[in-house]
């Protein structure tokens, strides 16, 4: 059996500090409300609900978009939310842990000086 404990080393930067752990609430919050916004909210106008979780998680968000906008031809249009929701947190959690990791080399870099 293969050890998995550099994948969890790996993973665990998103959750193991207050600023990964901060952006994941605020890109959570925001997937909500895009997801309240587009099943709940019975507006006659386009909205740009789901405009703001693709800010909030760039550079990723733009291969999210990308491949959403690929699959989105070959899906039903009830797939395709569900989905998009799904690759914005995907892409929530690769920021995080990317964040993490850049906080604990910094971390290690000032400690070492």
């Amino acid at each position: 059996m293969r050890d998995r404990s550099g994948w969890k080393r790996i993973l665990s930067a998103a959750t193991d500090n207050w600023l990964s752990r901060v952006y994941l609430t605020v890109c959570a919050a925001l997937l909500v409300w895009t997801a309240f916004d587009a099943v709940l909210a019975n507006d006659e106008g386009p909205s740009f609900a789901g405009v703001w979780p693709i800010f909030a998680t760039l550079p990723t968000s733009f291969l999210v978009v990308l491949l959403a906008g690929g699959i989105g031809f070959l899906l039903p249009t009830a797939v395709t939310l569900p989905l998009f929701l799904i690759l914005l947190a995907a892409a929530a959690l690769i920021n995080a842990t990317v964040l993490g990791l850049l906080l604990r080399w910094l971390r290690s870099r000032t400690s070492q000086a």
